[in-house]
């Protein structure tokens, strides 16, 4: 079986290569996932969408379709390897550890078209950590062919083995610097699941039809419990056009949550003059 670890991407919300990214512990991200890759004894291999030089020493499956993202690397490796299944891994599985890789390994069933873990927010499969047999990833290739490069869609009509996370949190992923540092921050002191209530205002509230909600999260700080909200809602508000309260006064993103804490989070004002004898609901302590 070839792991074929995903490279190369524009990461334009995070705004450099995230697999060049140092880890707490002064690793590069693509050292620390090529290490845990070796471990499991398949074949590594890395996906690159162009031909600029990798950045470390592995075998490279070039991309046959430029721009397709996670499906047209499947599709490539597929090309390259059509005798053996894959196993894909996202380059900015932060939280990855060596048990939850180990596991779907040795819970793949061969008989289905995919073997793949239940994302924690939603339940659908995760197509950044699946194994893809032959008879799935033969057909990736037809789906970039009509135009469809929804990856998780491909996936989910593969109709896959889905798996519970031994660890819940192996998968969060890092898009943009916020959730980076959620990253870091469960890294660094661990994931202590707890219970918040949150508040929405103004185009939240309408966008999820809720006022308030408690919720059960195992994110350790505000940006990373917007982010877990933004994804099971599909709320449509990024992070930069949003501020947060706790427990009554401003909060900073990465501002660290405790059980029972109560988040609000508001649609950022414009940056005004203050009209002299009245506060701004910025100048709150």
């Amino acid at each position: 079986m070839i792991l074929l670890i995903l490279s190369g991407g524009k990461s334009r919300r995070m705004g450099c290569d995230k697999l060049l990214l140092t880890r707490p512990d002064g690793t590069r991200q693509i050292d620390w996932l090529t290490d845990l890759a070796k471990a499991t004894g398949c074949e590594v291999m890395l996906s690159r969408r162009d031909d600029s030089p990798p950045p470390v020493d592995l075998p490279v499956i070039a991309d046959l379709h430029p721009g397709g993202g996670p499906l047209a690397a499947l599709a490539s490796a597929h090309a390259a390897r059509p005798d053996q299944p894959v196993l894909m891994l996202g380059g900015d599985l932060f939280l990855l550890d060596a048990a939850t890789l180990q596991h779907l390994i040795d819970h793949r069933d061969p008989s289905r078209r995919a073997t793949a873990f239940a994302n924690r927010l939603d339940g659908r499969p995760e197509p950044h950590c699946a194994i893809y047999e032959i008879s799935g990833s033969s057909l990736a290739a037809g789906w970039l062919a009509r135009g469809d490069f929804h990856a998780r869609h491909f996936l989910e009509s593969l109709e896959p083995r889905v798996l519970d996370l031994p660890h819940p949190a192996a998968l969060d992923g890092a898009n943009t610097p916020h959730e980076l540092a959620e990253c870091f921050t469960k890294l660094t002191r661990g994931v202590q699941p707890k219970s918040v209530h949150v508040r929405f205002s103004d185009v939240l509230r309408e966008a999820c039809g809720l006022e308030q909600e408690r919720v059960e999260s195992l994110a350790c700080t505000a940006a990373g419990l917007y982010e877990e909200l933004r994804f099971r809602h599909r709320l449509p508000l990024d992070i930069d056009q949003l501020e947060a309260t706790r427990n009554g006064s401003p909060c900073a993103w990465d501002r660290l949550l405790a059980d029972g804490d109560v988040i609000v989070f508001l649609p950022r004002l414009p940056d005004v003059a203050p009209i002299p004898g009245i506060a701004s609901r910025r100048s709150a302590p």
